[in-house]
């Protein structure tokens, strides 16, 4: 997906054809949480606890739920991107992407670990695709087209590692409650697993945008890290189904 992404840029700086820009945003964008969220499956079988239609209904949708919730907060909140304020990213759109999975638990459908997941991972993943197209459209302005693909190329690297994981890590914990309870309750670990996640989440952004020494900022590869080691522990007791074969047929 990153070498059509980039074969498109190609395309359009060689023949200025815009009609591929949204295609060659889209596989940049998606590349990187596309490629977690299969690893994640292989390990884990979680595609296999939601229907399909379900996940993709929680991607396009659920994704554009979050989207708008946390932008809408976004823009009434951080005053600033390069300030403190940003500091709050992390409590808002935390908070905006667990709000479509929480709306399908709320039905007492899913309540399981493994459906959680995948449920979190989707609508994240929804989220960080569409997000990761707006900063490119914002960059093609100021840096060209081949600017917007190295944002694409950054954000798919990085954001498998934030997003996905942050939102995942939450819907572990809880959905992992929520199935031994067999409703949706709010207990001590749900809340430190959301703070735990507003906090990594807020340090990346600030990390990346606040005005500090340039060095200082490769310590958002350590939240990165840590951001994935949690989710990783939270999910290490998900496992794939196991296939039971039948008896081998009698040959005569």
């Amino acid at each position: 997906m990153i070498a059509l992404s980039a074969a498109l840029i190609a395309v359009i700086q060689a023949v200025g054809n815009q009609a591929v820009l949204p295609a060659a945003f889209f596989y940049g964008a998606a590349a990187g949480p596309i490629a977690l969220l299969v690893a994640i499956h292989d390990r884990t079988g979680i595609g296999n606890s939601v229907p399909g239609t379900t996940l993709i209904g929680m991607f396009l949708f659920g994704g554009g739920v979050a989207l708008m919730i946390g932008g809408y907060f976004d823009s009434l909140l951080i005053t600033s991107k390069n300030g403190p304020t940003i500091l709050r990213v992390g409590w808002i759109e935390e908070a905006a992407k667990i709000v479509p999975p929480l709306a399908v638990a709320l039905k007492g459908r899913y309540l399981t670990k493994a459906a959680g997941v995948a449920l979190g991972l989707s609508c994240a993943t929804g989220f960080a695709v569409m997000e990761s197209m707006s900063y490119a459209w914002k960059s093609i302005h100021s840096d060209g087209v081949i600017g917007a693909g190295t944002v694409l190329f950054i954000r798919g690297l990085t954001t498998p590692f934030s997003h996905l994981v942050w939102t995942g890590l939450i819907c572990a914990i809880a959905f992992g409650v929520w199935e031994v309870k067999g409703r949706v309750v709010i207990t001590l670990p749900i809340v430190g697993a959301f703070v735990a996640a507003a906090v990594l989440h807020s340090l990346n952004d600030g990390l990346l945008t606040i005005d500090i020494p340039g060095p200082a900022r490769l310590l958002f590869i350590g939240v990165a890290a840590v951001s994935y080691w949690l989710f990783y522990r939270a999910t290490r007791d998900l496992k794939p189904p196991r296939v039971v074969l039948g008896p081998e047929p009698l040959r005569v």
